[in-house]
């Protein structure tokens, strides 16, 4: 072989070899691992419409950082009417142990809701029932993280359309499904301890938005936060005498065999049908 070609061909060799790693290296890519599952939001590993990188790879999903899809909203219902979480289903023998916006100088800021205790104290009242304060749509229902305990996080149309969420913390056990309706005064919970973090109570928020956000909850900053008690006897809606239940609540356990769910709205304007027919 001419002593040229003894050369070149190992070169060429040798750069073809280079090219090929070169090439494998930079345009080969690891798969993602695919969505597991679209059952609902909260469950999925990267919900429809969730934004994606720059490489049009879905981003790391966090189930409390969701804004209420267009369908979603649509099932929120009417909350005519408010009543109180605890005691009873319109707030009777219970007590308000640490208000909105009370500074705590351990925990580094102000309160984000009220804590809501029985009369009794200490953990005189666990497992005590929690209602829904309002009729609406149980959005989140889980443990976003062991401080919190299990939670749930209920959605309600106001009469004049605006979206508000009630936040129940702590509790000891979740008796309401994700997406499902549940009717003012329906229980929904029991008070807990946040897995025997604190001493047995109800954290309760309120929240005037159109989202679910992971904030604390000790803040300088009450943000989309609103004083639970103060909203709630705002928005009642009820001389103080009217105890009957919601409407929504009567409609979904005497007659569910035979009508399907409906909103707060819907369910009135049924029962003045009702009331029309006889």
């Amino acid at each position: 072989m001419p002593k040229v070609l003894s050369r070149l061909v190992p070169a060429l060799i040798m750069g073809l070899f280079l090219y090929v790693g070169y090439y494998v290296l930079t345009t080969h890519s690891v798969p993602d691992t695919p969505v597991q599952g679209f059952r609902n939001w909260q469950e999925a590993d990267a919900p429809y419409g969730y934004p994606v990188g720059p490489d049009d790879t879905p981003q790391k999903f966090h189930p409390l950082m969701h804004l209420h899809s267009p369908f979603e909203t649509a099932l929120i219902p009417t909350a005519p009417r408010m009543d109180h979480p605890m005691g009873s289903e319109h707030g009777a023998l219970t007590y308000n142990a640490q208000k909105f916006m009370d500074m705590n100088d351990k925990r580094g800021g102000m309160h984000m809701g009220d804590d809501v205790n029985g009369i009794g104290g200490q953990n005189s009242d666990y497992g005590d029932p929690v209602y829904a304060i309002a009729n609406g749509l149980v959005v989140y229902a889980g443990t976003p993280s062991p401080g919190w305990g299990k939670t749930i996080i209920l959605a309600h149309r106001l009469p004049d359309g605006q979206l508000l969420h009630s936040m129940y913390a702590h509790l000891h056990e979740i008796s309401a499904a994700l997406n499902s309706h549940v009717g003012r005064g329906r229980q929904i919970g029991t008070v807990g301890s946040a897995g025997g973090r604190y001493l047995a109570h109800l954290h309760l928020e309120m929240r005037h938005t159109d989202g679910i956000s992971n904030q604390a909850g000790y803040s300088m900053h009450p943000f989309d936060r609103l004083d639970p008690e103060s909203t709630i006897i705002a928005k009642r809606n009820a001389s103080p005498e009217q105890l009957n239940p919601s409407v929504l609540e009567i409609l979904k356990d005497s007659q569910k065999k035979f009508f399907p769910e409906m909103d707060a709205e819907s369910a009135l304007q049924f029962q003045k049908f009702l009331e029309r027919s006889q």
